[in-house]
């Protein structure tokens, strides 16, 4: 496992390159740009997926396990990317949401296999509601 705030992060810029994801997406470390856009804690040996803005704390998720850790990165940035190329290219009569997920399943697939199947599931349950 990871500890290292600087592996880390090149981790995540090598991943967020073969998917071609814009910087502006990519969370920061050890610091928060009170802006919305994510960043990554590490305390101890206990990774903290953060979101903050204009000074207040809207979420924090927390995990030893970095694979999961990757995983709400990358949920999170392909979402935003699925979302850009959806709104350009969205079809009348659909719900949006379908192709939506579509791409964020594909890009995230690059990432990680297990990662899609896990978005694909969640997909599924939204979709049926």
């Amino acid at each position: 496992m990871i500890f290292c705030r600087t592996n880390l992060k090149k981790r995540v810029e090598k991943l967020a390159k073969t998917i071609n994801a814009p910087d502006f997406y990519i969370p920061t470390f050890g610091y928060s740009e009170q802006s919305g856009l994510p960043h990554i804690e590490i305390i101890g040996k206990t990774f903290h997926y953060v979101v903050c803005e204009r000074g207040s704390e809207f979420s924090r998720k927390s995990t030893k396990d970095e694979k999961e850790l990757l995983y709400w990165i990358f949920q999170s940035i392909t979402f935003s990317m699925a979302y850009d190329l959806e709104k350009k290219n969205r079809k009348k009569n659909e719900d949006f949401r379908v192709q939506l997920f579509q791409i964020q399943e594909d890009l995230i697939s690059i990432i990680d296999k297990e990662y899609a199947l896990i978005l694909k599931d969640k997909h599924e349950e939204l979709l049926k509601k």
